[in-house]
């Protein structure tokens, strides 16, 4: 499936996350977020495999068909939440 940059952004928006934290979560750059989102550039594949990957864990789910778009799943949104819950409160002090 072809993934636009703005889904990116969309999906970012929907968990509430940065770009820098998307970044950080999938082992990359900011910058390849930022010039992938402003249509600046187009990151390596397995650079998007892993920003796909990351805000597919959270919940997101990309679509494509007549038209592209981007929905947040609250039950695997909450099943992430759930699975990382004392990861995040250990890293939270």
């Amino acid at each position: 499936m072809k993934i636009a940059g703005k889904q990116i952004t969309a999906a970012r928006d929907l968990l509430g996350i940065t770009q820098t934290e998307l970044a950080e979560m999938a082992g990359l750059n900011k910058d390849t977020v930022f010039m992938f989102e402003s249509g600046k550039a187009n990151p390596h594949a397995r650079s998007l495999e892993k920003m796909v990957s990351e805000l597919e864990r959270r919940g997101i789910e990309f679509t494509n068909g007549s038209g592209i778009g981007v929905r947040l799943n609250y039950d695997k949104a909450a099943e992430f939440a759930r699975a990382t819950a004392p990861e995040r409160k250990g890293s939270e002090r």
